[in-house]
């Protein structure tokens, strides 16, 4: 019996000096956790995420668009796209119902890598707490807008807050799309 109980304490002993790696974030550097292709169209849905902004420039009236949609195209369940789509407004000039009249200016379409994946998920997280810090502007401030397609994703921040234009500049910049005309 007493060897029955040295054994259970020798097996013990040995069972818990092994050490056991478990995933974390430093083990899993590599890899960048994304949306589902298939919640970005690789079934052949029309299915995005979109990343919107409106510009003040024009006081109350606004000002340019630009426009980012990130997608996966039908059958790929591995690579993702950017189109980036840039507008200008002329703040004199509206159509016969009082709108400002855009021009869109400048088009790309990207492939996204990991690190274009790891900004663009950055980029919502500093809209979370940008929405939670947000405040009323009036009426000339700039729209920073985050939806995918079914909107169970919506995140709108509505203010004046210049960290909210930083932050969009700092995803332009990680995406090469800062310096179009």
């Amino acid at each position: 019996m007493r060897n029955v109980i040295y054994l259970i304490l020798l097996i013990t002993v040995f069972s818990c000096s092994k050490k056991q790696e478990l995933p974390n974030d430093e083990n899993n550097i590599n890899s960048t956790v994304f949306f589902d292709p298939i919640l970005l169209g690789a079934t052949g849905v029309d299915a995005s995420l979109k990343i919107n902004s409106r510009f003040s420039e024009c006081g109350e009236w606004g000002g340019h668009n630009e426009k980012i949609k990130i997608y996966s195209k039908e059958r790929n369940y591995k690579d993702y796209f950017l189109d980036y789509e840039k507008t200008k407004i002329d703040c004199d000039k509206r159509d016969k119902n009082g709108g400002n009249i855009e021009t869109v200016i400048f088009q790309k379409t990207i492939k996204l890598d990991d690190s274009g994946k790891k900004s663009i998920t950055d980029y919502i997280k500093r809209m979370i707490t940008s929405k939670v810090e947000e405040r009323f502007p009036g009426n000339a401030g700039n729209s920073f807008t985050v939806i995918n397609c079914d909107s169970t994703l919506v995140i709108k921040v509505y203010d004046s807050n210049s960290r909210n234009l930083k932050s969009y500049n700092t995803l332009l910049e990680e995406l090469d799309l800062k310096n179009v005309k």
